[in-house]
């Protein structure tokens, strides 16, 4: 069997992360950290369904991951200017890195929840399939697993 390429999407900045995600309803959705939003399309039909602008950007890292439920999504790791990583404590962070996890609402792009619980810059995060918890990576070198709601 050939493999051929079936479609191609643009966000119009660099990516730096993207899941795909069958939710429980069934509907498969592609979820895209770039430049200073995060993007969900239907890989379906290949139409662009949201695209939210976060309090940090993704040009350098950072990432996104999408609720099975399809109702809410983190972001974390991306940067912010200044000299000193946002949530760090006297002994910084990576300059510009953003420390903090974010949870926002599909819908409307809310920020729902801000948690910190890295010493270094968040480097990946990824809900686990059941919805009732996500795991975040730090530069750090450790991996936090948070408990949330459905």
């Amino acid at each position: 069997t050939s493999k051929q390429l079936t479609k191609t999407l643009s966000v119009g900045d660099g990516i730096r992360d993207m899941e795909l995600l069958t939710l429980s309803s069934g509907k498969r959705i592609l979820t895209v950290a770039a430049g200073e939003k995060v993007t969900f399309f239907d890989i379906v039909s290949g139409q662009q369904i949201k695209s939210h602008k976060m309090p940090i950007h993704f040009k350098v890292e950072g990432g996104a991951s999408l609720h099975p439920s399809g109702k809410k999504f983190i972001a974390g790791g991306g940067r912010r200017g200044g000299s000193m990583a946002l949530g760090a404590g006297k002994e910084g962070g990576e300059l510009g890195s953003d420390l903090l996890v974010y949870v926002f609402d599909f819908e409307t792009g809310k920020m729902l929840e801000c948690h910190k619980g890295h010493h270094g810059p968040v480097r990946c995060l990824r809900y686990h399939p059941d919805g009732k918890s996500y795991a975040t990576g730090s530069e750090d070198g450790t991996i936090r697993l948070w408990k949330t709601d459905p």
